[in-house]
This record gives structure tokens, C-alpha cells and sequence, in this order.
């Protein structure tokens, strides 16, 4: 068993090339933990192109480290904020895309996950509102969940929406394979809930995606 780590307080700071193994192992972790099909994710790198979407799409990328390395993190979007330069061209990073779908360093996905990657994504397009600034990922190294990091990570986020005089935050996520609880505490309110294919096949049962909104005035 994994010794319990010492209580520190963490650091944020920007996203680096150099993250990108530790962030990808904190995905993989997050999507087998509750799941039978590890197999389809045997090698966590499997996740960097996961990872890398969510890159491409925010302008927000903090992870939170302390002396064990990175133990979390959360990308978003935020209207107006001054974009961030990510290492690496967004050419490189879209085309890390087809790896998570297809395969990377050997191992490969099967084609009943890339539906349902798709068809949840569509989803997600059509269930999510336009907002000023969104969640894209939030992941917490479970060894450190329930110690408020979560929190934190969403209250930098927040607090960055509403000094750029965003009026709405949205995220999109599950009853199943996340703590959705988590996101009504700290005031999101759910506005649509729909079937989500692709959790409901790794945690082998049914599975609900719910988006959720905070109003930030």
C-alpha cells in the first residue's frame, strides 16, 4: 500500500511541456479507477492525447504540485484572458488526438470506445450553454482527494472568471465515475443531464453526463 503523503501546503503554476507524463498519469488514473477495463489503458501515456485535447481547447492550464510531483490539475477556458503559450504547436497537439483513439505505444483502443468518445462529445456540444468561461478537465490525484485541492483549483479558476467580468461558468460531468456532489458545493447548478456512453462502458453501468452552470456576478 502507497504510504499516506505528508501534509504540505501545494504550489500552482502554469502548465509545462515537461508535465505532460505526470498529467497524463493522473488521467488514467482517473478514468480506470472505477472501471474492469484497465486492459483498454494499459499503459497510462495511452491518455496524453486526452490530455492534449483538453490543451488545445483552454487558455487556463495550472496544475498543482508539492515535493511528490503534480497531484492535480484543471484546464479551462476564460474569455478574455490573455492566452498562454502551451510548448508545442497546436498542429502537434491535435494530431496526438488520432493516439488516444487509435492507439499510442502499442496498445490499441477498441472501436466500441471511439463511438462512444464521439457520440458523448457530440453531446456534450449540443447539452453545453454558451458561457464566458468553462471547465474543461479537473483531475486530483486520488492520495490527495477530500484535503480541499479541488477546491482550491476551482476557486483560482473562478476567481480568474470573475476578475475578467465573465457572467457564467459551465462543466460538463458524470454521476458515476466523478464526485458530481463536489460541484453543487461549491454552487454549480445542473441544467441538463443526458445517457453517457463512454463512462457508462469503463464503469460497466448506467451513466448520466450532467452539465452544470455557476453564475459568477
Amino acid at each position: 500500500m502507497d504510504a499516506e503523503p505528508t501534509r504540505e501546503e501545494p504550489l500552482f503554476r502554469q502548465f509545462r511541456a515537461d508535465d505532460m507524463d505526470a498529467c497524463s498519469i493522473l488521467a488514467w488514473g482517473a478514468w480506470v479507477a472505477d472501471s474492469d477495463k484497465g486492459d483498454e489503458f494499459a499503459n497510462p501515456l495511452v491518455m496524453e492525447g486526452y490530455v492534449r485535447t483538453f490543451l488545445v481547447r483552454s487558455n487556463w492550464t495550472e496544475v498543482a504540485h508539492d515535493s511528490h510531483g503534480v497531484i492535480g490539475l484543471l484546464f479551462g477556458r476564460v474569455r478574455g484572458l490573455r492566452e498562454k503559450a502551451v510548448n508545442g504547436s497546436l498542429t502537434s497537439m491535435l494530431g496526438m488526438i488520432p493516439q488516444f483513439l487509435f492507439g499510442i505505444h502499442g496498445q490499441h483502443v477498441s472501436p466500441i470506445v471511439i463511438w462512444h468518445f464521439f457520440l458523448t462529445e457530440f453531446k456534450v456540444l449540443v447539452n453545453v450553454p454558451r458561457s464566458d468561461a468553462e471547465v474543461n478537465l479537473i483531475i486530483v490525484d486520488s492520495k490527495y482527494q477530500g484535503k480541499g485541492l479541488g477546491r482550491k483549483l476551482m476557486e483560482r479558476f473562478v476567481g480568474a472568471a470573475r476578475d475578467a467580468r465573465c457572467r457564467l461558468v459551465t462543466l460538463y460531468t458524470d454521476d458515476q465515475a466523478s464526485n458530481w456532489r463536489f460541484y453543487e458545493a461549491l454552487g454549480f447548478r445542473k441544467v441538463a443531464t443526458f445517457h453517457d456512453g463512454l463512462t457508462s462502458y469503463f464503469v460497466e453501468r448506467d451513466a448520466k453526463g450532467i452539465v452544470y452552470v455557476l453564475d459568477v456576478e
